[in-house]
């Protein structure tokens, strides 16, 4: 899926994007020194912790993409889609939308956390992609699901939805191995990047 992911934008330089993955592992050892390492079995662990370590993952991307080239493009928190037919699902964690005119946004992606598995985010995940992609008109939508340690990067192309494999970007002893996560985790930067670049900009 990433390779298939068409760039229809000037991205980061290859200098810039190994410079935003030092960023995004920087976050994630400062995210597990300040909270601990996300258990499931942690009573005080919450979706709100997982969703504070996602935007500790696409926070240091969008804003160097956005520095970079210049797109007018925002990450949304607890924002809400609703269907042309005018149903909601409630609220997704977060939805990248690009400001392509006055009051007129086209949907990037979509990130759904749940602590407890990455099949009970992606339902949820799925449709808001669905209604996304009916309101864009054209273009590929991507979504991603993640439990915090697990991610998994959607496509739907307005017809077919697929889906990677799941991607450990989190594992125990991160601060000390960061040359593990440079070679096996980083390519969640990769795969945001890579849909920062590609059809969500077509405009209808």
């Amino acid at each position: 899926m990433l390779q298939e992911a068409k760039p229809q934008t000037a991205g980061l330089r290859e200098e810039q994007l190994s410079e935003t993955k030092e960023k995004v592992y920087r976050q994630i050892v400062q995210y597990v020194e300040c909270e601990g390492y996300p258990t499931e079995s942690d009573e005080d662990f919450r979706e709100a912790n997982i969703n504070d370590l996602v935007y500790s993952i696409l926070a240091p991307i969008v804003a160097d993409f956005r520095k970079s080239t210049g797109r007018n493009i925002y990450l949304r928190r607890e924002k809400q889609i609703t269907a042309l037919d005018c149903r909601a699902y409630g609220y997704q964690e977060f939805v990248l939308v690009d400001l392509i005119g006055l009051e007129n946004e086209k949907y990037v992606f979509v990130v759904e956390a749940k602590k407890s598995s990455l099949g009970e985010a992606k339902r949820q995940c799925l449709l808001a992609m669905k209604d996304m992609g009916d309101r864009n008109g054209r273009g590929v939508i991507y979504g991603f699901v993640t439990t915090g340690e697990q991610w998994q990067m959607l496509q739907y192309d307005g017809t077919v939805f697929s889906q990677t494999d799941h991607l450990l970007v989190l594992f125990r002893g991160v601060g000390q191995r960061k040359e593990k996560w440079m070679n096996e985790a980083s390519i969640i930067v990769d795969c945001i990047h890579a849909v920062l670049r590609s059809g969500g900009f077509v405009l209808p």
